[in-house]
């Protein structure tokens, strides 16, 4: 039997000890009976006298064994009632035990510890197998359930249950102890399971309100957010690949600086990420600083100390990458990344259902845009009407500030701004600019045939970009014009705010771009076409009827802006005898001499048109031809320049005479003027050959100077001299 366990009656040793001196009795007494009857010898007193105090014996032998068997009923009887106590107690949940018990030893004065750090050390009587973190035998324990096994190695645990009732209730406690244990743990098991339900429930409500969004980059910051809390991620971002699959473009970002969406992005393939995408696998690294594939330096960088990243799998191909980190160490369990799995599978049917949204709803705005487009194609509206059609189209997509329609010229060595709005209160870039091809990313584009995202401008990349931020603008996107696989020139968005455009933006606009490159080049053919009658074919300058149409615009311009307007008519003299002399081959030769210089020799605002056979004619808006105005000093370079370039030799036999007319002094319709031009070039004739003549105004004579000159007086002068 164990050391100190209670002895109820007697034990089976003293059993057998009993029968074998009860049958050592019965043979003395057999055997004194014998002796007393051979002797004869009376024995019955003496027997009566051995007998009473044996009955004696056995009669306190009993009467010990009653008494111990009461108190055992006893102890019995306070056992059961504390074990229906804590039954009760079970059932009520109440279920921690009492930690202190005075019946209890003292665990570190009977081991004579000196760990006072120990939860136990310095508690009386204290049940320190159920203490969680103790030091018991030199080292640091856990919960019960993981140390109960040394505990029971422990003498102080022992002499707790040094007997059977001690020993029942402490198993009793033991596994009420485990049951609270376990019921905590399935407890906090279940609150985490309701949490990461309610988040994936407002997961998937905002999948469903998603649906109707157009912008996807507002969304997508929800759902990385969302996504974030369930793994108490402090960073993330999600990576879209583009229709190639051949590069990563990161949308949005969580918890990072505004610039880290160009730091990250980057190829299918190269890095964690890219890896993970390419092989459509869930890539891990819970150490970035010595993990070999993170190879990104802004990630490197940033104080990250793990990573998760996840593919977004649509129906028909994957659509990207979400991945989340944290600065600090943290395993991710195999249930962190289940729940991260059924997210990543709602961000992407999420942003598969936007995205298709939004290309049905760019596919309506261009087919508007390429209906209005067209529209003004056939009723004759030209470059400048169809870009007006697209900005009102494109305005409703993308919000900018400045938009600008730039060509390229057929070499590629220079570029001109054909058309430009803007809503800064001026620019330095505006209509009719031309620029060397390096002065903005155009010679970048044409080569690539990319669209091109400046996400921010500082000023010092390209040449150009100081008048644009002395304008305000702060970022650009810049579209192709392509027609046939050529670049023509670019379609520009401008905004004051630095970052303003991103990848979603250009997919919405680059369809309709290419669109609009293929309806401007056969709107410049179609000018081009229509450009041919209005162009003399031999001199290639305008004709007579587009002159006509150019005055009437001019005339109308300057009565609305109080100015004047100038037409100017020249005639050589004596060609038709050259053309005798010569040959016409020879008269054709320095009609188109005549153009070229008379082109050279006028402001870049004049036109030149070939008015008939032998005569020319030039519009000079905002020129004023009395008093020897700017218009005297253009005739005379005229007559310097043609006479010196192209007569030369023949300057004995041709000469140039000039008549000049002004609105509203000479006329205030293009017939008048024509007219009183005219009238001034019969003067200029019969003043003498080389003469400029500036037609009369009512009551006196008209002007005159030979080799641009002007005549003395002004009005009423007569000619200079033939």
């Amino acid at each position: 039997m164990r050391e100190g366990a209670v002895r109820i009656g007697y034990g089976r040793e003293r059993i057998v000890f009993f029968v074998l001196l009860g049958i050592f009795v019965s043979g003395s007494i057999m055997l004194a009976h014998e002796l007393f009857e051979y002797y004869q010898v009376p024995y019955h007193d003496i027997i009566l006298l051995a007998f009473l105090p044996m009955v004696g014996f056995a009669m306190a032998l009993l009467a010990r064994r009653e008494v111990a068997i009461y108190r055992r009923g006893d102890q019995l009887d306070k056992t059961r009632r504390r074990i229906n106590d804590l039954m009760e107690a079970a059932v009520r949940k109440g279920r921690t035990p009492a930690f202190e018990d005075a019946s209890l030893a003292t665990c570190w004065r009977e081991l004579g510890c000196d760990k006072d750090d120990c939860p136990a050390y310095g508690r009386e009587h204290t049940r320190c197998w159920l203490v969680a973190g103790t030091f018991c035998r030199g080292e640091v324990q856990g919960q019960f359930a993981r140390k109960l096994k040394d505990c029971r190695l422990c003498e102080v645990y022992r002499k707790a249950t040094s007997d059977p009732i001690s020993e029942i209730t402490e198993n009793f406690y033991a596994m009420n102890y485990l049951l609270g244990e376990r019921e905590e743990q399935l407890q906090e098991a279940y609150e985490q399971a309701r949490e990461r339900g309610e988040k994936l429930a407002g997961l998937v409500e905002l999948s469903e309100a998603a649906l109707s969004s157009v912008h996807l980059t507002d969304l997508l910051g929800n759902l990385l957010e969302s996504a974030a809390a369930l793994v108490g991620a402090d960073y993330g971002f999600v990576s879209l690949a583009d229709s190639e699959e051949a590069s990563l473009t990161v949308r949005h970002t969580y918890g990072l600086e505004p610039g880290a969406a160009a730091a990250l992005s980057g190829r299918v393939g190269e890095g964690i990420v890219g890896q993970a995408y390419a092989g459509g696998y869930i890539a891990v690294s819970e150490e970035i600083s010595t993990d070999t594939r993170v190879v990104n330096e802004y990630l490197l960088g940033s104080g990250a100390r793990t990573l998760i990243s996840l593919p977004l799998v649509g129906r028909e191909r994957p659509l990207g990458m979400l991945t989340l980190g944290t600065i600090t160490s943290h395993h991710y369990s195999e249930e962190e990344k289940d729940s991260l799995c059924v997210a990543a599978d709602h961000i992407a049917v999420t942003v598969e259902n936007a995205l298709l949204e939004g290309r049905i709803g760019s596919g309506r705005e261009q087919m508007e845009l390429l209906m209005a487009a067209n529209r003004d194609l056939g009723t004759g509206g030209g470059v400048d009407n169809i870009y007006q059609s697209f900005i009102a189209n494109a305005s409703k997509l993308v919000d900018f500030d400045r938009a600008s329609l730039i060509f390229l010229n057929r070499d590629a060595s220079e570029l001109e701004i054909v058309a430009a709005d803007t809503a800064a209160p001026r620019t330095w870039l505006g209509q009719g600019i031309r620029l060397p091809v390096d002065a903005l990313p155009l010679d970048e584009m044409r080569r690539s045939g990319r669209p091109i995202i400046r996400r921010r401008i500082e000023g010092d990349e390209y040449p150009a970009d100081k008048l644009l931020v002395e304008e305000g603008i702060a970022s650009e996107v810049i579209l192709p014009l392509t027609s046939e696989g050529q670049v023509l020139g670019s379609f520009s968005l401008g905004s004051f705010k630095p970052g303003a455009f991103d990848v979603e933006d250009v997919e919405m606009l680059l369809p309709m771009a290419r669109q609009l490159g293929l309806i401007i080049e056969n709107a410049r053919l179609l000018q081009e076409v229509k450009r041919f009658d209005l162009v003399d074919k031999l001199t290639r300058l305008y004709n007579h009827r587009f002159f006509v149409d150019a005055l009437t615009r001019e005339i109308s311009r300057a009565r609305r802006d109080g100015r004047s307007v100038s037409v100017m008519i020249v005639r050589i003299e004596n060609f038709r005898a050259y053309n005798q002399e010569r040959s016409r081959a020879a008269g054709d030769r320095l009609l188109q001499g005549i153009a070229e210089v008379l082109q050279a020799s006028v402001r870049d605002i004049d036109i030149a048109a070939r008015y008939s056979g032998d005569m020319f004619a030039v519009l000079l808006p905002d020129a004023a031809a009395a008093g020897g105005g700017e218009v005297m000093r253009i005739a005379g370079r005229i007559q310097d320049d043609i006479n010196e370039k192209v007569f030369g030799e023949d300057s004995a036999m041709l000469t140039l005479c000039i008549g000049i007319s002004e609105y509203p002094a000479h006329g205030e319709d293009p017939v008048s003027l024509l007219e009183q031009a005219d009238l001034a070039l019969r003067m200029a004739g019969e003043a003498g050959e080389g003469c400029v003549m500036v037609a009369p105004s009512a009551g006196g004579g008209g002007a005159a100077a030979r080799g641009g000159d002007a005549a003395p007086g002004g009005d009423g002068g007569g000619p200079a001299g033939g």
